[in-house]
């Protein structure tokens, strides 16, 4: 944009060098949100923090709660659901257009053992691949069909060693720089196969497959409706399709036709007038104005945040319940892991991150 941006290596002093400085995006991996956010709001700024809001409950605990003391909002940057293919699936469920459901599929299996993006996403106390992508699927899971009541599930880590890719095939040279630094192995110690059956608070069950190991890929989203099924779920940059009864598929862009009462908020709007967002280079950089703009106007108007804290500690412990459920070989609920009751698998990664008393972080 034809300007270097100031760099700060220290809160305290960006604030004190800023002095109307009302909010900052967090944007370091998942093991640092909670020192950082927790600091940031001690500072006097609201938060947008990037997804996974934290590595375990209890440090979204942390952050909630020192936000609560301040004062501050906290928002956590879940950009699926913001796209238009998500908004429309979801308007299209409110509108009976697949009749009542009664079930849904979110398989997502990729093969190989390659290194997921960056060495640290393989680390448990860094994220671990079921919680950096699942997060995601969590969230549109609870967007579209409702809370999970329990969750019952198998996870396993299969490829205990991953490989740097052959290429980088990424646009931006910071993307290619860091994969030349990239080491050729990596050790990987979280897991990253999963199967699961979630129950629904509805009663409706939804078949979950998630892994990035294993010699096939395969994968499909669906929503099963007495009167037809939707696939996809929604995504950044992507569509869903109607499958109606009789087999026929529908894409977005007919659906739209057949939806006229559908409608994006305003600047949604405005950074895609056709509502389907396939092809668009720039949907990442729209989905961050969207989501920027929204904590903006919640400061200034009070706007009602989407993902608050709540929301984005909901859906980490989505994710953990697949290991929790694991390791205590049966369903786990909602209300158990949100509450902190099972925490045999989340107690490791506070330990790893020795977080597991609250003084160290605020």
């Amino acid at each position: 944009m034809g300007f270097r941006p100031p760099v700060y290596t220290d809160q305290a002093e960006m604030v004190r060098a800023i002095p109307d400085l009302a909010m900052v995006d967090v944007v370091t991996d998942p093991s640092f949100h909670h020192g950082v956010v927790c600091e940031a709001v001690n500072l006097g700024l609201h938060v947008l923090v990037e997804k996974p809001f934290g590595m375990t409950v209890r440090t979204c605990r942390m952050m909630m709660e020192a936000a609560e003391k301040n004062g501050k909002l906290i928002s956590v940057a879940e950009n699926y659901r913001r796209d238009p293919s998500a908004r429309l699936a979801r308007h299209m469920i409110e509108q009976g257009a697949i009749g009542e459901v009664y079930g849904a599929v979110f398989h997502s299996v990729s093969a190989g053992k390659q290194i997921f993006i960056t060495p640290w996403r393989h680390l448990k106390e860094r994220s671990g691949p079921l919680m950096d992508l699942g997060v995601h699927f969590t969230d549109l899971i609870r967007y579209q069909l409702g809370e999970i009541r329990e969750i019952y599930s198998d996870a396993r880590l299969i490829e205990t060693e991953r490989e740097k890719a052959p290429t980088e095939s990424s646009q931006y040279g910071f993307y290619k720089s860091r994969h030349q630094a990239m080491p050729e192995t990596v050790p990987a110690t979280a897991e990253d196969s999963s199967s699961a059956i979630f129950r629904m608070e509805s009663g409706i069950a939804l078949n979950w497959m998630l892994a990035i190991a294993g010699p096939v890929s395969f994968g499909r989203q669906l929503i099963l409706g007495s009167e037809g099924a939707i696939e996809g779920f929604g995504n950044r940059g992507s569509q869903i399709r109607l499958v109606e009864m009789d087999g026929t598929t529908v894409d977005q862009a007919e659906l739209l036709g057949r939806f006229p009462d559908f409608e994006l908020e305003p600047l949604a709007d405005h950074f895609f007038p056709t509502k389907v967002t396939v092809g668009d280079e720039a949907v990442d950089w729209k989905l961050i104005a969207l989501e920027q703009h929204e904590l903006s106007e919640a400061i200034l108007e009070g706007r009602k945040i989407e993902v608050d804290g709540e929301e984005g500690l909901r859906d980490v412990a989505a994710c953990h319940a697949l290991c929790e459920s694991s390791i205590a070989g049966r369903a786990v609920t909602m209300d158990e892991l949100v509450a902190g009751d099972v925490y045999a698998y989340q107690q490791e990664i506070d330990d790893l991150l020795a977080c597991n008393h609250r003084e160290n972080v605020t």
